[in-house]
Order: C-alpha cells, then structure tokens, then sequence
C-alpha cells in the first residue's frame, strides 16, 4: 500500500495479511473493563469528564494542564466529524486543511505553534495520536472521528509524557472499546453538493464475558463546490492568444534554450462552443474509513486491545483560487516576455487577466503543452494501520500498558500551481510514509507519590517523488527524489506527591534521542543532476522537563502553577533545488510558564476553567525565501531566531437550568519576534518591512460560544435547536504578514429530533449560514513573484440526518 516497492495490488494484499493477522494472535486472549469518561450524576448537574493525559484516569477537573475534551454525545450534537473541525471550541486552536499543493495534510497550531507544510524533513508541531499511539506526520492525519468516546486536546507544551513534537500542545483521540452488549447505529446524511455520507458501528460478543468486537465504517461523498472553468470560453475565442513564431533551439535553461526549440502554438478551448464552461471541479470528497476493534481478556487484571483501521480516500485536490497575479512583476514581466508571447502570441504574458472574479472558480488547466507531462487533478490516498496495546494490572497500586503499533499511508496529487491555462507552474507529488513504534508506561502509587515511567520507540521511513517546474527558462524544472529514515528512542519518568489533601506538587523529565538521515536527488527534465543523492544527516539530544504545582482550595476550585518545555526535531531546508539549498535546519525549543484556575458554580451547574500563559520560542523555525550563493531562487527553511508569546483562555460549560445548554470559549494570543539572529536578507521571510512580526495561522483572538435547548414533546422523545458562532480575528499564513484573511464569524445551525424511547434521530443541520468567504489558507508570494493563492473555505451547505440507533 505505502511501500513503493510492490504494486498497488501487492500492496492491499500486504495490508490485508498484516491487519488480519495482528487481530487473529489474539484470538485466545480476555479483557477487563475500563471506566466512563463521562459520568452524569443529579439531574441538571455537569457530567463529570475523566481524562488520562497524565497517563492514569483523572477528573478533568483534577488535572493540572489546559484541556479541552469532548465527549461523543458532544461532538455527534455539534456535527463534528473531522479532525479539522475540532479547533471551533478549543481556545487558541486553529486546525485547518493545509490546502492545494500538499496532499491530504493537516495545519495545527496551538498558542502559535504549529507547522503549515508537508515536506518529510518537517514535524508536527502539535502531533496526533489515536489511542495512544502517535502519527508521526501531519501529512495524512486528516483523521475521520469515527467512533470516538472523547477528544482531548492539550494546549501548552507536553514534552515530558509526549515528547518530541509536541510543542505547541497535543491531539488525543480515544476510541470506544467493545463492550459486547449488541448495540449499534447506523446514520445516512444528504446534503448540498450531492452529499451523500453513511456512518455506522456495531458491538457484539465473540465469547460470552471473555472477549468482544466493535465494527464502524464511514463514507463521505460530495461533489466539489470549486469550478474549473475555460479561458477561452469564458473570455471568447482567441484570447488565449493565436500563436508565436516560437522559440529557436538552443541550449537548456536560458530564453529560447529548449532542445529542438518551441514552436509557436495556441491553447485554445477545452470545450465545444455554446456548452458549459465549467471542465473541471475542485474540493469534492469521496473518503471511506473502517475501523474493526477486538477485546480479550486473559483475567481480571489484564486487558488486550487490538484495532485494525482503513482509509481511502479518491477525490479531486483542494480549492485553489488565485487573488493576486501581478503582471508588472519582474519575473512574470521577464517570462511573458522571453517564453509566453513567442509561444502563444503577442500579448501573452501571467497577469491579473487570469484572476475571476468569483471566490470559488479559477482557469487551471492540467494537461502540459511544454513538457507533455500530465499533471493530474487529484488528492488520493491510502492509510491504515494496526495496533495491539496490552494493559496489565500488577498488583492494586502498579500498572504496566504496552502499545505496539505499525502506520503506513501513501498519498498522490497534483497542482497546477499557477491557477492558469499557461504552463507556468505545476506541481506532482507522491509521497509514502510506514512507521513502527513502541511504548511501555509503568504508572503506579507509592503512598503520597503517583508516578508514571516509561520508554519511547519510533523508527520511520519517507519518501517523496515527483517532479515541478516554476517559470520554465527562468527558473527550474526538475524531477526529485527525497527519502529519509528516522529512529527516535526516550525516556522518561514524572511523579505527583501529595503533600497534603490540598497541595501537590509534580516533578518530571523526558531525555530523547533522535536521528535523521536524508538523502536527496533533483535532476532537470532533459538528464542534467543537480542535486545527486546528498546525504544529510541531523543528530538532535535533548531533555524537557515540566514543574508543577496545584492547590484544591475547594471541591469546586483549583490552581495551578506550571512550567513546561518542549522541542521539535530538525531537518534540511525545504525543497532545495541546488546542492547549496540542501542545508539542514536545527531543532526549535519552546518553554512555558502557566497559571490555570478550574472552578465550577452554581452547585456544579457552571464550569469554568482558564488559563494565562507565556512562552518563550528559541530557534523558531520558519520558511524563508532568498537566493543561494550562486543567485538561485530558495524556498528554505531556517531557524528565524527567538520569540515571546503570551495569552489568555478560557472555556465556559453551563446548564443554568434542566435542558439547556451552553458552551463558550475565549482565546488570546500575544506573538511578538524578539531577535530575528541577523536575517535581515529575507525576501519573504521574517523581516515584514520593519512591522511587528507576527506567527503563522495565530489569530490574536479567537471565540466561540454555543447554545442548545431540549423541548420535551407530549408525546415523549424531544425536539433540540442548537446554535454555534465560531470567530476567529485577522489571520497570516506566512512568516512575513502577507496575504491576511480577515477576520470573520461563521455561524451552524441544527434541528434534531429524538424519539421517545432515543432509537431514532432525524437532524436538519445548515454550515456557514451566512454564507461567509474566507480562507482557510494562503500561500502568499508577492514581493517575490507577484502572486497569491488561498484555499477558499466552505460555503454555506445544508444536509439532513436519519439516524437509527439499536439497543
């Protein structure tokens, strides 16, 4: 499936054998039970919320970190079924699709830490893990939240127990085990677009009080909102120009340098006059997932779970809508004039002519008149993985959980780049990742002591090919070939010693190891080497800590006091495309002072948590684009220097009275860059023409507040209306403040009926009500090359829900 070496057939095969064969050696073996995450006590009162982000089952309430969790219930009556749509109510929190360009990737920041790119040398700067087991890519971590007893999102560092990556905070996502009790649901959604989604589990027994099964699938289809329309028939025949004279032979990579010359021709129109301009769509979906789960027992003390899951995804690539394209640019001026205008006539040149005037349409085109390479129109992928995690209960007070687990994903797509007819810029991509991990923790209580220990495994390898060009003649065009293996080894232990029924204080350390080898290839498309197989090697040591301490002044009130750290690994710069571009970037190291407060009110009808922060960021790590030695355009990585961040968050949940609901957060984010160490060469880096820097994908504010009703019907079951405002204020997608999306506030809706006796649901839902633009991401590259492109956001959609639940 991932494994470049074996085909596509080969490789479904080798998936099929791993994940059956995992789940069968296990076959013989018991379980015990585990307890509630939410546990509803007095009508009217808030369900108590157990978390384990400390590695043992705790009150939310009782947990000395910023966590947001939700439980299923709470996601299912929000709508939220996507791992991109779990930042609405998370303070601080933006999680968003990566866009056109970079495959199935996700972009999660938390309190300004993040990364917005999938190149294989990057790491996640808030890594995902799906019961307990971490993925080590942001590429491919679009995770559908397919039968989920709660989420956990952690905000702040959390080097210690989660280690490298870890910075800006950490995604938990824990599944529900089987219980055996033959229940199951099964849900059918139409909707906007030709939506269609289906989504169901199962949970049954396999051997009466030894050992259980749960079955879930998901299926989302819809067609893309995002037109591809004709030039020519939008602007009428011949504007995309009658042809040049052509360009001369001559040698490679100067104007006119093709071997055996360019003739002159005319694109024309992909489509027969009088008929729709529309040939092509963008941001459709056709995603299926499975996920199947065992649980057995060997006695009471000992638990093994072990869960298989899938999967496919074969759609077209995100919306890619051009906002700038500017013609008086010295490069697009340059490349009109030595290679557009004698190919396809006078006139010709990348300008703002090819910018529509509609949010959702652009005139890309995909078939490449220049180098005949195709340059398909698609977005797939393939991801699964497997996992055994065996819990064992040494004696009352000692517990030992192993978590082995194999990921393996593969990811194809492809990018007119230039949002054109012209042959500009394009962009195709394969990129495979396969990673092993282990892990041991060893929790237990030693009389005012509660501790946890452990050891760290991770061993991966990537791969990425494929090839680009950018301004042919001017610039590159290029086959590439990069690979990388990257073994990962720690330690670590943190305990909690209860001074007195209200004090205590934790203590923990974390020492890691972590070794990257790269090696990259970039040759031109006529056989000339640029880049052959350099070896780049990065060792990288280092130990977070975390010092805390928390105060129960009451049942209902507790502080704390923290300090954290956190890193995340190294690489070599990105998308290098001359030996000289291959030079490695060094770790980032963030640390944070904290103090949090968790109350509830009103006789446990409110709750209110909140935290203030500050950070401090050394050797950030952040995209640059200059020019090498040698006067070749750079996209590099490099480490910008140091920056303060501060912030304040805060979340409400309340039930003032019996059936309402309402939910609130509040988030703010103050990023400054103290010292940029000297690069003040950047052209689109840190400098922002003497402005205040500020981070990527981090709005100052962010606010979120919900509110839901359940009308009791005469003839039982109920009737619930809920309204979500999710705001987010003025947003930057690159290190240099280019390209901002304004501030906007979108607004869902959702009408769901429940029958008496909860067997069946039917919910009307509407996204975007206000029908709000923006975006979810920009690459912005004007002062370089006159030009910036963004990833529209959603319209407004409708869509309606059946929902038949078995008892």
């Amino acid at each position: 499936m991932v494994i470049s070496a074996i085909n596509g057939e080969s490789r479904r095969t080798y998936r099929t054998i791993a994940m059956v064969a995992a789940m069968t050696s296990a076959a013989a073996a018991l379980g015990i039970s585990a307890p509630a995450v939410a546990q509803q006590t007095d009508a009217g009162v808030l369900e108590e919320v157990v978390v384990s982000a400390q590695f043992r089952e705790e009150k939310l309430q009782d947990t000395p970190i910023a966590i947001s969790a939700f439980t299923a219930e709470n996601l299912d009556a929000r709508g939220i079924y996507s791992v991109t749509d779990l930042d609405q109510f998370v303070p601080n929190t933006v999680i968003q699709p990566l866009g056109a360009g970079w495959g199935a990737t996700m972009a999660a920041f938390i309190r300004g830490v993040g990364l917005g790119d999938n190149i294989l040398s990057f790491e996640p700067g808030v890594p995902i893990y799906v019961d307990d087991v971490y993925n080590g890519r942001p590429q491919g971590a679009i995770f559908d939240l397919l039968d989920l007893e709660r989420v956990e999102v952690l905000r702040g560092p959390q080097g210690t127990l989660f280690g490298k990556n870890a910075v800006g905070g950490t995604v938990r996502l824990i599944s529900k085990k089987p219980q055996g009790d033959g229940t199951g649901s099964l849900r059918v959604t139409i909707g906007s677009y030709d939506r269609i989604d289906a989504r169901g589990w199962m949970d049954v027994p396999l051997i009466e009080g030894k050992a259980f099964a749960r079955f879930s699938f998901s299926s989302k289809t819809a067609d893309g909102f995002f037109k591809v329309l004709d030039y020519e028939c939008v602007n009428g025949a011949g504007s995309l120009g009658a042809g040049g004279p052509g360009l001369p032979d001559g040698p490679y990579n100067v104007p006119g340098g093709f071997p055996g010359g360019l003739p002159g021709t005319a694109l024309g129109s992909m489509v027969a006059p009088g008929t729709d301009c529309v040939v092509d769509t963008l941001q459709d979906e056709n995603i299926q997932s499975g996920r199947a789960a065992f649980r057995f027992l060997f006695s009471e003390n000992v638990e093994l779970n072990v869960i298989g899951d899938i999967t496919e995804q074969r759609q077209k690539g995100p919306g890619d809508k051009y906002t700038i394209i500017d013609g008086t640019n010295g490069l697009n001026g340059f490349w009109g004039a030595v290679f557009a205008a004698p190919v396809y006539g006078p006139g010709m040149s990348y300008d703002n002519r090819f910018v529509t005037n509609d949010l959702y349409t652009n005139y890309s085109r995909y078939d490449d008149p220049l180098t005949n390479r195709l340059v398909p129109n698609i977005n797939n992928l393939e991801h699964w993985g497997v996992s055994a995690t065996l819990e064992w209960r040494l004696t009352d007070s000692l517990r030992l959980k192993s978590i082995t687990a194999y990921r393996d994903w593969w990811n194809e797509f492809g990018r007119d780049s230039d949002g054109t007819p012209l042959p500009n810029n394009a962009t195709f991509d394969v990129s495979t990742h396969r990673q092993f991990t282990q892990e041991l923790q060893l929790t237990g209580t030693a009389g005012k002591l509660d501790w946890a220990a452990g050891a760290f495994y991770y061993d991966a390898h990537d791969t990425n090919q494929g090839f680009d060009f950018l301004y042919p003649t001017i610039i590159y065009q290029n086959d590439a070939l990069d690979r990388q293996d990257t073994t990962n080894w720690a330690v670590f232990a943190q305990g909690t010693f209860h001074a007195t029924d209200q004090l205590a204080l934790t203590l923990g350390a974390r020492y890691t190891d972590d070794q990257k080898d790269a090696t990259i290839y970039r040759a031109s498309f006529y056989g000339d080497i640029a880049i052959d197989n350099a070896f780049v090697p990065l060792s990288t040591t280092n130990t977070d800590y975390t010092v805390a301490i928390d105060y129960q002044w009451s049942d209902d009130f507790m502080t704390y006091l923290k300090y954290a750290t956190g890193f995340k690994g190294g690489g070599f710069s990105a998308r290098p495309a001359t030996a000289l571009q291959t030079v490695p970037f060094k770790p980032e190291y963030l640390e944070t002072f904290e103090i949090g407060a968790k109350t509830e009110l009103a006789e446990r009808r409110v709750r209110l948590n909140g935290a203030v922060f500050f950070s401090k960021y050394d050797d950030q790590q952040t995209f640059a684009q200059q020019l090498d030695s040698s006067g070749a355009n750079w996209f590099r990585y490099m480490n910008a220097g140091k920056a303060e961040i501060w912030g304040v968050e805060a979340e409400l949940l309340a039930q003032p009275v019996d059936n309402l609901r309402i939910e609130g957060s509040v988030g703010y984010v103050d990023y400054e860059l103290v010292d940029n160490e000297g690069n003040t060469l950047l052209l689109e880096g840190d400098n922002c023409n003497g402005d205040r820097c500020y981070s990527q994908r981090t709005p100052e504010f962010t606010g979120a507040l919900g509110m839901q009703y359940a009308f009791g019907m005469a003839q039982g079951g109920s009737i619930t209306p809920r309204l979500d405002a999710v705001y987010q204020s003025e947003i930057f997608f690159t290190t240099n403040n280019q390209g901002p999306q304004e501030a906007y506030t979108i607004l869902n809706g959702r009408l769901t009926w429940a029958s008496p006796d909860a067997s069946w649901e039917v919910s009307l839902y509407g996204q975007n009500l206000t029908d709000e633009e923006y975006f979810n991401g920009k690459l912005s590259l004007v002062g370089f090359f006159g030009r910036e492109q963004g990833n529209p956001g959603t319209p407004q959609t409708w869509g309606l829900s059946f929902e038949r639940n078995f008892q």
